[in-house]
């Protein structure tokens, strides 16, 4: 009779665990029929019970209840868990660590690839929606489950730089440039990480780290536009005029029909107060893009700056008739910035500098119709 009572007991246990295991099949059905509610209520009574606690297809099954909330895109179901492809992943790990031959199953059925790109496919939506620092959260988990041995595939280099670009939007400058850094040693982007890096260090007002990881960029990519470029912006904006004209120079010789370039060395010369070189360049400027507003108004300050100049040296004049020679001079030159500030009207009629600029020059030179236009003008802008 005890032996019969045994065996009765060892067939109710076996069944009790056998019903427990059931729900954790029901749950993963519920799963495929989209039945989420039900399979969760299945899946929470299996690991509630001590008898499917410890079975690591109830973690599994966990897992991918978790991540077909999100992945279904339904907001009813998405906030059934507080970060579902987390929870998935953390699920996916704890099956593992109770059985490793669950490692099986997941390479087999692609989980942590599916996984991978959920966390992509967050990541892109937060980056979209401007949650930068979310967007960096869930670019580096796709790299966290790239980088298993579950994972069927390569790791996506480029999910490193959108995770540095995404921190860098986030203002999180550090991070970016562990993520950009990364990038520098695969060879990602090229050019494009030593540009972040430089400009994260500028935002965190590190100007000689910053100038490192541009040398560093340029260093290794001496023929490249871009990496060019950015020197000679860092070095114009550290008024380093001669390593600005040394890289904007480079640049001319690999861009020569790009009319910035000429601006930025008209500009170059503008600040050494050489006026005269500064017209050489911005009329070549001009004459790869003529209805630019910046090197037409930048022409025509340079003209009232040489005239300027000018009017100064004939202030020094004791004789009052050579005064009013030097000084008809100087209008005359002053006359010369005109046309080039009714092309910058043209180009930008809300200028307020260019039509300030047009009534000074027209009251001095005694063109006193133009000036009262152009007074009008200025009033206008100014209510």
């Amino acid at each position: 009779m005890k032996k019969i009572t045994l065996l009765l007991l060892a067939v109710i246990i076996s069944f009790a665990a056998t019903a427990q295991k059931g729900k954790v099949n029901a749950a993963e059905n519920f799963i495929r029929d989209g039945a989420f509610d039900k399979a969760k209520e299945a899946i929470e009574i299996a690991i509630a019970h001590p008898k499917t606690v410890g079975y690591a297809k109830t973690y599994y099954v966990k897992g991918l209840l978790a991540q077909a909330t999100f992945d279904s895109g339904d907001p009813k179901y998405m906030e059934m868990y507080p970060d579902p492809l987390m929870e998935a992943y953390k699920n996916y790990e704890k099956a593992i660590e109770l059985d490793p031959k669950m490692k099986n199953k997941i390479i087999q059925d692609n989980t942590y690839a599916r996984l991978g790109n959920s966390f992509l496919n967050d990541a892109i939506n937060k980056f979209n929606e401007k949650d930068f620092k979310g967007a960096m959260q869930s670019f580096e988990r796709n790299v966290m489950v790239s980088e298993s041995e579950m994972y069927v595939g390569l790791v996506d280099t480029l999910v490193i730089f959108n995770a540095g670009l995404a921190a860098y939007n986030a203002e999180m400058y550090e991070e970016a440039i562990d993520h950009f850094r990364t990038c520098t040693v695969t060879g990602i982007e090229d050019t494009k990480p030593y540009i972040f890096i430089s400009d994260s260090y500028m935002k965190l007002q590190d100007t000689v780290k910053a100038e490192e990881a541009l040398m560093e960029g340029y260093n290794a990519y001496p023929d490249t536009l871009d990496i060019i470029l950015q020197a000679t912006q860092f070095y114009l904006d550290a008024d380093n005029s001669e390593k600005a004209f040394e890289f904007v120079h480079k640049a001319m010789e690999m861009d020569p029909q790009n009319h910035i370039l000429d601006l930025v060395e008209g500009s170059l010369y503008m600040k050494l107060e050489d006026y005269e070189k500064a017209i050489e360049s911005l009329k070549k400027s001009l004459s790869k893009k003529p209805d630019q507003f910046e090197s037409n108004y930048n022409i025509g300050l340079s003209y009232v700056s040489i005239a300027n100049e000018m009017l100064n040296e004939a202030n020094m004049i004791a004789d009052n008739r050579e005064y009013e020679i030097a000084k008809d001079k100087a209008f005359e030159v002053m006359k010369e910035a005109i046309p080039f500030f009714l092309e910058a009207e043209k180009a930008n009629p809300t200028s307020v500098a260019t039509l300030e600029f047009l009534r000074e020059i027209f009251l001095k030179v005694k063109m006193m119709d133009e000036f009262e236009e152009y007074k009008a003008k200025v009033e206008k802008l100014q209510e």
